[in-house]
Parts: structure tokens; sequence; C-alpha cells
């Protein structure tokens, strides 16, 4: 349990620190354009027309692109898109630089530090925003499990045991702040007296809370079912399955556009009591998600 408990602390100050990473390699774009009618690209892709503002943007360069539509022959009455202003621009973490652009050019790029008001206001805005997004996606997760593995007739076989495990899964929303993920994990277990796996494979229900501002993301909790399979190494040799279920808690926080990492805790338990076994699961994870959202 003392281990189990220095893990788990051990995991959130890995998270927390991988988290205030994350956070400040973002920055804010703003570009305005004096000639109306341009469409402005940010790294090739269309941000807007005459003026955008980019709330969240990777820190380091950016390639900016504005566009105006011309006519080519006015007796054919066709036309042409020339570019008005293209260049490299830095962005750098934690400040909104600026760029005015007129038919003269651009002028220099001006960067400010949001006041601390302003930056609070930001990410509450921010992270509702974010929780009332759904998202569909695939994910991965590497967990530590700590497992108890008890038979009831025979006591020599009781083990208390831990292991490294995968989780694949998949996230499809059914309303805003309700998901339902399906999930497939495996773990190898090794004790003095046998070697096991353990593999279940569940169906959640996961609902999100309202998120902190001050978690870039939000936090969700969840309830499911299970059909665990285990197969025993011992004198003799078992296959066994069995009905379980399995609750959860984590925190999900947006990487880029739509993307999330995400640190979890959770407890699996099945009822094999016919084959006078019983099994119990807790573990720590911490994952990544990968938005399929068109």
């Amino acid at each position: 349990m003392k281990r189990l408990i220095i893990f788990f602390v051990f995991l959130f100050a890995a998270a927390y620190i991988a988290y205030s990473a994350i956070e400040m390699k973002y920055g804010s774009l703003n570009i305005f354009s004096k000639t109306p009618g341009v469409t402005i690209y940010v790294d090739g892709v269309v941000k807007g027309r005459d003026s955008v503002q980019i709330k969240e943007i990777q820190s380091g360069t950016h390639f900016v692109k504005v566009t105006s539509i011309v006519t080519a022959d006015a007796q054919k009455g066709t036309t042409a898109e020339v570019t008005v202003y293209a260049e490299v621009v830095e962005v750098r973490a934690g400040e909104l630089t600026t760029l005015v652009i007129s038919e003269k050019g651009a002028q220099e790029p001006k960067r400010s530090k949001p006041s601390e008001e302003e930056v609070d206001v930001f990410k509450t805005k921010r992270v509702l925003d974010y929780s009332r997004e759904m998202h569909t996606g695939w994910y991965i997760r590497g967990e530590y499990l700590t497992n108890l593995y008890y038979n009831f007739d025979s006591p020599t076989l009781d083990n208390y045991a831990s292991s490294l495990a995968l989780c694949l899964g998949c996230k499809i929303p059914l309303a805003p702040n309700i998901d339902f993920t399906m999930e497939l994990e495996r773990g190898e277990f090794n004790s003095a007296t046998d070697k096991w796996y353990f593999m279940p494979l569940t169906a959640n229900i996961q609902l999100s809370y309202l998120p902190s501002p001050y978690f870039r993301g939000k936090q969700y909790f969840g309830l499911g079912i299970g059909y665990y399979m285990t197969d025993l190494e011992t004198s003799f040799r078992q296959n066994l399955t069995a009905l379980g279920y399995h609750i959860f808690y984590g925190l999900e926080m947006p990487s880029g556009d739509q993307n999330a990492f995400f640190f979890e805790f959770g407890y699996h338990m099945a009822d094999i009591s016919r084959y006078s076994y019983n099994l119990n699961a807790a573990y720590a994870s911490i994952g990544y998600r990968w938005d399929v959202k068109e």
C-alpha cells in the first residue's frame, strides 16, 4: 500500500509538471488587414477574412499569408488570387502577437502580455468552451496496476501482484459532457507461485464535471461493465472469465486543436466465485487521445 501511495503521488506530480510544460507552449496571434476582402492563411490553412484572432496557438514560428482577389481579365470576367503578404512570424509562449497588414506591407509585429484578469477570464472561457465540445477519438493509455488475486479454497494461492499494462480505447459522444467508451486492457502479473494475465474488455458511460479554470481541461468520472479474462499458470492451468464492473475518475487536458492528454485512477472488480476466485485491480494511468472529429 505504501508503494502504491508513493506511485500515485509521483504520477500526479509528473502529470502536473507535464501539464505546466504544455500550458507554457501556447501564445495568441491577432492578424488585422486594413484592406477589406482579403483571405488570411496561417501555416497553409484558411483562418478567416479581413481579421483573425487565434486565442491559442503553438509557440514558435508560423507562416502567415494574406491574399486578395483581383480582376485578371475584365473582358472575360476572370479573377486571380494574388499574395499581399507572406512572411514567417514568431509567436512567443504566454504572449499576444499582433500583426497589422496594409497595402504597403505589414507593420512590425507588436507583442504584449495580457493582464492577470484577462488571463483568468480567458482560461475560464477556454475551459468552458472545451468542455461543451463533443470529441470522438481513439486513445492509448499506459497503466500501473495493483491486483489482489484471491482463491477461496486455497490460501496458498492468494497473491498480491503489480504490473504495467497497456489500454486501447475508443470514445464516442452521446451528448455534451456524456460519452460512451470501449476499452481493452492487457497486463501481465508475476509472483512467487504463478504467472498470469489480466485482460478486461469494458463498456463505460463517462460523465464530465464542469471544469476548473486552474486545470486546462475537464474532469470526468464513469462507471461500466466488463468481460474479464485471465489465464492462471500454476500446477493446474486455468482460463477464467467473468463479468465485472469498472469505476474511474480522470482529468483531461487538451493538446493542440482537439487532441488531449489525460491521467486517470480506477478500479476493476470481477466476481468469478464459480471458479472459487475473486479479482480486484486498482490502477493509475496516463494516456493520450487522438480526436477523429471532422
